[in-house]
């Protein structure tokens, strides 16, 4: 097992890209924060490699990374899908440009694991052959399973359902409270 050369800082950083492979790595890792008493790093990395095109909205100077543009509005709606309206505390929201690969291995240094969505062509309509088991992965899942200093886990978006229940710590809590009452 490889020895850590960077502390941990108790966060669980995921990318997202605003596809359902993105809502399901942060509920899996809304999830994951709560059963370890950990913070959530959600951050959507623009590649600015490509041109943006002149009808583009563009950011403007004054505004904060993330507000009002179309990263930052993908975000939240990723968010908002997968943790609800109402996140909790420990979920910070990052927009950063550059190439997501790089930028996801820089941010990782010091996380507790790297979350990410798998790229499914299911979305597209054609089904995997079924001699095919795995989904495949994009080259950025790739880079940051070859390069990331932490654990990296990888989500399918039929991994994780949404559920409408109270929080699992709270379900615990409950059956807990059930038992010793019976016990006592």
């Amino acid at each position: 097992m490889p020895t850590r050369l960077h502390p941990t800082t108790g966060r669980i950083l995921v990318g997202i890209d605003g596809s359902p492979a993105s809502v399901a790595a942060v509920r899996w890792a809304g999830r994951e924060a709560q059963l370890r008493g950990m913070q959530v790093h959600v951050i959507h990395v623009r590649d600015r490699r490509l041109p943006t095109p002149y009808y583009a909205p563009q950011p403007r100077a004054s505004e904060p990374p993330g507000a009002g543009t179309a990263a930052g509005e993908t975000m939240q709606a990723v968010v908002r899908e997968a943790l609800g309206p109402q996140p909790a505390a420990g979920v910070q929201l990052e927009v950063a440009d550059g190439l997501p690969a790089r930028v996801l291995i820089d941010r990782s240094v010091g996380a507790e694991m790297l979350v990410l969505g798998s790229a499914s062509r299911e979305a597209g309509g054609a089904a995997a052959p079924p001699v095919q088991t795995r989904t495949p992965l994009g080259p950025v899942a790739r880079d940051c399973l070859h390069a990331a200093p932490c654990p990296v886990v990888v989500v399918r978006p039929g991994d994780v359902p949404a559920d409408r229940d109270p929080a699992p710590a709270e379900q615990v809590r409950r059956q807990a409270s059930r038992s010793e009452a019976v016990h006592v």
